[in-house]
């Protein structure tokens, strides 16, 4: 052998020398295999990785023993593609130790060949990044919270602009239940309010799939209510259900709703499902924590929206009430009974107006003073009061004349409610500063929807030219319809 064959035995066997110290003391997992990717060898790093040795994988395919339960599908078949299109793969997968832990790797298989271009063998080679996944893993839930407090805040932000934007409690009602549902979708809920007499809460909405709410609940039912603050049940070491709550273990809040400082009602969510052995403890508290936050932003909003829309109806009622006999004022029986006789025409029914004036009402003021002239409006209105239904609305019209609009009436109808409040009014008593008033009487005029016209200012036309017509007549009388030769109506004349 000459030496330069010597020369390159001795290189060969260098380069293989120092390969093996490379395999046998990498940090690196290493995993040679046959063609068929069949376990030849591992070295130190892989036993001291996941607990295998080399006769533990011999013969086997090294995935069919490191994946396990949570190994991606998609990345085991591309390596599986990879190995046999005999191309190099990299890839990111979660392995399992001979203990069953868990563990993530980069994986590099690369397919070897001979120097005949033959595929003989596959190495494998592993690099531990578990701890760099569960930096990943981490980054991603915080940003995965961050969009979703992001997600939060315009939800939150979204219903504050709605309720606020509602007109009235009906309305109020209608955008709390939407916003709930979608804000908490993982609870029922319910929003109670305090009934006239502030002697229970009656259920004004509810959302969620829990049709178990009560309908009426009373104060003392309730944590929250009772200590005048928010209470969350499920979360503390010492806590007491509510009453109200039927189903015993479930977590839930109660908040009271705050309008103008006055406790008006309570807000009511439920976490069914989120019992001890319902939810995983973690999760169920990280859940509820939340919901929590969320909950006591919402009772604010809705509190704060509700004060709102109170304010808005009072300064709307007060805007269209007489303010001296509580009746409905000129202004809301234009603007209601222009609406109810358009749409009276349009679905065919019966309207009617009943024109009516105090009889000889400047003697009132004249003998006894203005006081008493007040007095006799405001009682002839609580008459009216007496009578009026969801049919029949009384309205001052100014001075001492009055109108009632007849909803779903023909003319007999309102011929006899006109009857009823003339008799009523004629039987009242009332004293002004010790001394008996006289009696007090009415006219009254009456007006048909179709057959005294088809529109309100005809019918309030001849309404008024009736009442003219029991005025000109003795008073204290109704006219059901005018004759064809009276007079239009002239009001200084009454």
């Amino acid at each position: 052998m000459c030496a330069k064959d010597l020369q390159t035995d001795n290189d060969q066997d260098t380069e293989r020398f120092y390969s093996d110290l490379v395999l046998r003391h990498s940090s690196d997992a290493v995993i040679i295999s046959d063609a068929a990717r069949r376990t030849l060898w591992v070295n130190p790093a892989f036993t001291a990785q996941t607990g295998y040795t080399t006769s533990d994988l011999a013969g086997k395919e090294p995935g069919s023993v490191l994946q396990g339960p949570e190994t991606d599908a998609d990345t085991a078949r591309q390596i599986d593609q990879a190995c046999q299109q005999k191309r190099e793969i990299r890839v990111d997968i979660r392995n399992y130790t001979r203990s069953g832990q868990p563990f993530w790797v980069d994986l590099k298989v690369t397919p070897v060949h001979d120097g005949q271009g033959r595929h003989t063998h596959f190495i494998s080679t592993m690099r531990d990044i578990t701890e760099r996944k569960i930096l990943e893993e981490q980054n991603e839930e915080m940003r995965h919270g961050e969009a979703l407090r992001q997600s939060e805040r315009q939800l939150l932000a979204l219903t504050s602009e709605w309720l606020y934007s509602a007109k009235s409690f009906e309305e109020l009602l209608m955008v709390i239940q939407r916003a709930m549902h979608t804000l908490i979708p993982e609870a029922d809920g319910a929003l109670y309010v305090y009934d006239a007499s502030r002697s229970m809460l009656e259920l004004a909405t509810s959302w969620g799939c829990n049709p178990d709410f009560a309908h009426h609940i009373l104060p003392d039912d309730c944590w929250a209510l009772r200590r005048g603050r928010a209470y969350a049940y499920g979360q503390k070491p010492i806590q007491f259900a509510c009453d109200h709550v039927s189903k015993s273990g479930t977590p839930y809040f109660c908040l009271p709703i705050i309008a103008h400082g006055e406790t008006i009602g309570l807000m009511h969510i439920m976490f069914d499902g989120f019992e001890e052995n319902g939810l995983m403890r973690h999760m169920r508290d990280e859940v509820l924590r939340n919901r929590w936050d969320i909950s006591l932003i919402c009772g604010e909003q809705i509190s704060l929206a509700v004060a709102n829309v109170r304010l808005r109806q009072e300064l709307h009622e007060r805007s269209l009430r007489d303010p001296l006999t509580g009746l409905w004022n000129r202004r809301w029986f234009m603007d209601h009974a222009q609406r109810e006789t358009i749409m009276a025409n349009r679905d065919g029914r019966s309207l009617a107006l009943i024109s009516v004036d105090v009889d000889h009402f400047k003697q009132f003021n004249d003998r006894f003073g203005h006081d008493a002239g007040d007095l006799v409006l405001t009682e002839v209105a609580r008459v009216m009061t007496r009578q009026c239904t969801d049919k029949l609305h009384a309205c001052r019209m100014g001075g001492e004349e009055f109108t009632l609009l007849c909803l779903d009436m023909n003319a007999d109808e309102a011929v006899a409610q006109a009857e009823l409040l003339r008799e009523a009014i004629r039987t009242a008593q009332i004293s002004a500063q010790g001394q008996a008033l006289p009696q007090i009487t009415i006219s009254a005029g009456l007006s048909v929807l179709g057959r005294d016209g088809a529109d309100l200012q005809s019918l309030m036309l001849v309404a008024d030219k009736a009442l003219y017509q029991a005025k000109a007549d003795g008073r204290d009388r109704v006219i059901p319809q005018v004759k064809a030769t009276s007079p239009v109506p002239e009001r200084e004349a009454k």
